[in-house]
């Protein structure tokens, strides 16, 4: 009975046993499997680089045969004197974008009037914004252009600047008007001009003056240039 269970027993340990080796047979079949895969991948993917990195030589070669043979055809050319460069003609532009500009605001406001208080104020504001933003990215297409001669270069800076001024005096002057104790207002500002249009059912003298104080005292410009109008 004894031996029976004794020889049992080593029946199982080397059954055991047997698995473990073809597990760990099988596994290293695999593992070389998977290593050979990984090495043949590897040869494939270095002879697809070599193949790539040749084709790019040779493209290369002809880039620069191609370059020495322009550089050659460019010296042997006459030299443009540099009065006689051309110059890009956006110094022309520059003289009217600001103009064109402050019309398609003042047609904007005078289209607005037609509209209820309840929404001109809030759209003459969206028109006057949207133009001058549209204003200064012509300027910035200007003076980052490489095609743009330092003339109108320095042009286009100055009227930039002179715009992004003009819209903060705006904003300056609608909050003073507001703190007035009026409930609303749109001011557009030119280098002649200004439009100011309050909310209000009726505008007294006393309130006029007020309004023409602080323009006059925030943007310098004549009595006679202001024109203000009740909304």
């Amino acid at each position: 009975m004894f031996n029976f269970k004794f020889d049992k027993r080593k029946v199982v340990i080397l059954s055991l046993v047997f698995v473990l080796i073809s597990i760990s047979y099988l596994n290293y079949m695999l593992n070389k499997k998977s290593i050979l895969e990984s090495s043949s991948d590897f040869k494939q993917y270095e002879e697809n680089q070599l193949s790539v990195m040749t084709s790019k030589e040779n493209e290369d070669n002809i880039v620069v045969e191609e370059n020495i043979g322009k550089e050659t055809a460019t010296s042997s050319m006459m030299m443009i004197p540099e009065e006689e460069k051309v110059v890009d003609s956006k110094q022309e532009d520059i003289n009217k974008i600001v103009s064109v500009s402050n019309s398609n605001i003042e047609e904007s406001l005078l289209n607005n009037e037609k509209r209820n208080k309840s929404s001109y104020f809030l759209q003459a504001k969206i028109d006057i914004e949207v133009e001058r933003e549209k204003t200064i990215e012509r300027f910035d297409e200007i003076i980052n252009s490489k095609m743009t001669d330092e003339e109108s270069r320095k042009s286009a800076i100055k009227k930039k600047m002179a715009i992004i001024d003009l819209i903060n005096k705006e904003k300056i002057v609608e909050s003073l008007i507001k703190s007035k104790g009026f409930e609303d207002a749109v001011v557009f500002i030119t280098n002649e001009s200004v439009y100011v249009t309050v909310k209000d059912e009726e505008l007294s003298k006393s309130d006029i003056a007020k309004i023409l104080d602080i323009v006059t005292r925030e943007t310098k410009v004549s009595i006679d240039n202001i024109k203000i109008q009740n909304k």
